[in-house]
């Protein structure tokens, strides 16, 4: 798909998602945007955006979000994993979940070695325990969005660390008269995997919350001074923030720092840097964008891919688009693709980022925009690993 192609589809999902969604025709006449402009790159940060507040449960206009008669054809609402304690909900049908599905799959095709590894170890559950996680909004069901994409990983083994601790729930429902289910890293399995793993130089991917690899195999790390030598076929890749120490529910109490866990991880299985992906998304927006280690700037380097959309950054206070380097600003996914279902064609998010080149990664040659993430707006509350997660859960 060429680059050009999603500047013109972009100017037809505007014009029809107005056209069937009144809150998005509203958003577009309060800026007196005019359906019959040309999307060209100058012109992106005119495009009427949705600020992610509107996705808020708080706010309650999550509904309204639905374009023509989606909510009829709606099987369940998509939920943030909720860092602030308040979570986007929004509704994708089939086609457009199909289209997030896609996008995170090419991430980490591009990135890392998906398509070859068979072998996985998710710091995250298996389906038995996500379609338990749900809520309900206007009498359907609402889960996860990893609920969506986790059968990008069919055919493989995967080995789900995540799991269900009845003792500790029992003990948890006696000690605070509250029905809630503790869930935790199986440590026990996690390192019976990177024995076996070793001991047969199995190729392997080792993914997810980079706050969970950090907690637990910070203290594997810090208990028995364990080194692997998985030098030839180890890949790790990271996805779904959590940095700042607080992910979901679950309040570490302190920021993961991104150099620190790289040099600890290379040590840890006698890896070189080139063997991270990370993965940058969001709830609201089908985008995903991949990224590689940078040595020269001690973090990851997001790309966006052009042939899928385009990202805006606008000052923290004007909310006027930024078209330089170097300055930090809010982070606007666009993109014509996968967004049938609802106004997502232009989403405002809470991250703050930093773009590094409009045009192509000076580092990897792959050409489209690369940004780095610097924090949010919003602060991530959390609830505390107390309220359902086990961070204690790591036995040897």
């Amino acid at each position: 798909m060429s680059f050009s192609k999603v500047l013109d589809d972009l100017s037809i999902v505007i014009r029809e998602t107005a056209g069937d969604c009144e809150l998005y025709k509203k958003q577009s006449n309060e800026v007196e945007f005019d359906f019959d402009t040309t999307i060209k790159e100058s012109n992106l940060g005119e495009i009427p955006y949705i600020p992610w507040s509107f996705f808020k449960q708080s706010n309650n206009i999550f509904k309204e979000l639905l374009r023509g008669n989606t909510f009829d054809r709606l099987n369940y609402w998509m939920e943030s994993s909720s860092t602030c304690g308040d979570p986007s909900i929004l509704g994708r049908l089939d086609s457009d979940i199909e289209v997030l599905k896609a996008n995170y799959n090419d991430v980490f095709n591009s990135f890392s070695k998906k398509e070859e590894v068979k072998n996985l170890i998710l710091f995250a559950p298996g389906m038995s325990i996500i379609k338990k996680i749900r809520h309900n909004f206007y009498g359907k069901n609402a889960y996860l969005l990893y609920k969506s994409i986790v059968d990008i990983w069919d055919g493989k083994n995967v080995n789900f660390l995540l799991q269900f601790f009845p003792g500790k729930t029992v003990r948890k429902m006696i000690t605070t008269f509250k029905a809630r289910a503790v869930i935790g890293i199986n440590g026990k399995l996690l390192k019976s995997e990177l024995n076996r793993v070793e001991k047969k130089n199995i190729p392997t991917i080792m993914a997810n919350s980079p706050l969970w690899m950090h907690k637990v195999l910070n203290d594997y790390y810090q208990k028995e001074n364990r080194t692997f030598d998985l030098s030839e076929n180890f890949y790790i890749i990271t996805g779904g923030g959590g940095w700042d120490g607080t992910k979901g529910r679950v309040k570490l109490g302190h920021s993961v720092n991104k150099g620190e866990f790289i040099e600890r991880m290379c040590d840890m299985f006698n890896i070189s840097t080139d063997k991270f992906c990370d993965n940058f998304a969001a709830t609201e927006s089908p985008l995903a964008c991949g990224g590689h280690w940078s040595k020269q700037h001690n973090d990851f380097l997001l790309h966006v891919n052009h042939s899928k959309g385009r990202i805006v950054l606008r000052d923290i206070d004007s909310l006027e688009p930024i078209k330089t380097t170097g300055k930090p600003g809010i982070l606007e996914l666009i993109t014509p693709y996968g967004v049938d279902s609802y106004a997502g064609v232009a989403v405002l998010l809470d991250d703050v980022v930093q773009v590094e080149n409009w045009k192509r990664c000076p580092e990897c040659g792959r050409e489209g925009a690369i940004f780095r993430v610097l924090g949010r707006l919003t602060p991530s509350i959390g609830k505390g690993c107390s309220s359902i997660f086990s961070l204690d859960s790591f036995k040897l």
